[in-house]
């Protein structure tokens, strides 16, 4: 298992929230009226997610160490976006949204991602991992 610690600083019921993700920043939006309640970019420190039950959480995360997946929002397909799903909320980053085959997927309530900028055109995606050395994998992370 991953070593980490997530601490959130706010959370947003997912019953009540839309979440959105863009090249540069987290929009939380109140469903019902679309009123914005959380905006941040993600910066060279990132932003921190992860879900509690059935709330999306921001917060800070200390890691042993990550594992990254970049995301290239030079090719117009790029997405980040969130499935809703109780208890099994997925986050999901890919260079094309329309091939499900080369899809980043996180587990969002069993392990947190920090979204890092990395450059003019790229996004990084960052996973805590076992150990600061070695091979470095998670089990909330599937590919394709």
């Amino acid at each position: 298992m991953a070593n980490y610690t997530f601490t959130p600083t706010s959370c947003y019921a997912l019953s009540t929230h839309e979440v959105s993700f863009s090249k540069t920043k987290l929009v939380i939006k109140l469903t019902s009226t679309g009123e914005v309640v959380f905006e941040k970019t993600y910066g060279s420190v990132g932003v921190a997610i992860m879900c509690q039950a059935n709330d999306f959480c921001v917060g800070t995360l200390a890691d042993n160490g990550v594992f990254t997946k970049t995301i290239d929002y030079a090719n117009k397909k790029a997405k980040m976006w969130l499935v809703e799903n109780s208890g099994q909320n997925k986050f999901i980053g890919s260079d094309n949204e329309t091939d499900s085959n080369i899809y980043n997927k996180y587990i969002l309530n069993d392990c947190p991602v920090r979204i890092v900028n990395g450059s003019s055109t790229t996004v990084v995606l960052e996973c805590p991992c076992q150990s600061s050395s070695g091979t470095c994998s998670n089990d909330c992370y599937t590919y394709g």
